[in-house]
């Protein structure tokens, strides 16, 4: 049997997975367990006793906003920068690249069009909860090995990756310990405080000025190699957008009837994008 990516793990025995047949529909361990790949391209590795309920993360019509709101180009600087950092710190050019909680794979597959470009041999794996998240990645590409499963029991084998992306998503220190080589790269993106600061006025009578730095939870695991921010402003210009991007953040689920009122009579919204990239390295040896 041929291994898959020559990283990915059993969720239920953690030994290690290979194809079943030449063609890749089927994924197997020593143990027997056995993990079908779905027509779109996915394997679902992701054990009832893992979910927290019947159908985790984002459903269809999140999925959907979020990639439409995506295509549109508004956070392609963002994701420019996010490829240019990591490019720019990594050392050898045959690499196995995990995105954690990749969503609709926006980022995933900008990524991998990267490495290409600068003929880089990588394999990415894309990870996330959410089943529509990760049909919707399919469509985006199909090269990167997509899963569905829990980013707080990632079925790949420890100490196996070169580097772990974690966008907008919890810091887990002993996930990223576990998931990466020795010297491998943790590449964090969190808010600033001017983050969407226009869309959180139109939700909150009072807009609090926070953001969250993650370095002081990954001491003394990690090392930090770089920050930088992304700071850009961009215009929306229809209420379908405007009620895309509030579909993409926490703020969703906070907006009351009046806000929401409020941000679908919108025609026009300018907005800044405030996010801060952390590049960190493994302290392991």
């Amino acid at each position: 049997m041929t291994t898959v990516s020559g990283s990915l793990c059993c969720p239920l025995c953690q030994h290690s997975l290979s194809l079943q047949t030449p063609c890749g529909k089927s994924l197997s361990c020593d143990n027997g367990h056995s993990f079908d790949r779905a027509r779109q391209g996915y394997y679902h590795l992701l054990p009832v006793q893992q979910k927290r309920s019947r159908d985790p993360g984002d459903d269809a019509a999140m999925v959907n906003g979020r990639q439409q709101f995506l295509d549109k180009g508004h956070y392609q600087p963002l994701s420019d920068s996010i490829n240019a950092l990591l490019l720019k710190h990594l050392e050898q050019p045959s690499l196995q690249i995990l995105d954690c909680g990749c969503g609709e794979g926006y980022y995933s597959a900008r990524l991998e069009q990267s490495l290409s470009d600068n003929a880089w041999a990588s394999e990415l794996i894309g990870v996330d909860i959410s089943k529509h998240a990760v049909k919707a990645a399919c469509r985006r590409s199909r090269t990167i090995n997509w899963l569905v499963a829990s980013s707080r029991q990632l079925p790949v084998a420890p100490h196996s990756q070169d580097a772990l992306l974690s966008l907008f998503a919890p810091v887990s220190k002993t996930m990223f310990t576990q998931t990466l080589k020795p010297s491998g790269l943790l590449l964090l993106a969190t808010t600033g405080s001017e983050h969407l600061l226009q869309l959180r006025q139109q939700i909150y009578s009072q807009v609090r000025q926070e953001s969250h730095d993650p370095l002081a939870e990954l001491a003394p695991e990690f090392e930090l190699i770089e920050q930088q921010s992304v700071q850009y402003r961009f215009m929306l210009n229809d209420s379908e957008s405007i009620m895309q991007l509030l579909g993409m953040t926490p703020h969703q689920w906070r907006a009351d009837g009046d806000a929401r009122q409020r941000l679908q009579q919108l025609q026009q919204l300018e907005l800044d994008l405030d996010v801060k990239l952390h590049l960190l390295r493994t302290n392991g040896s």
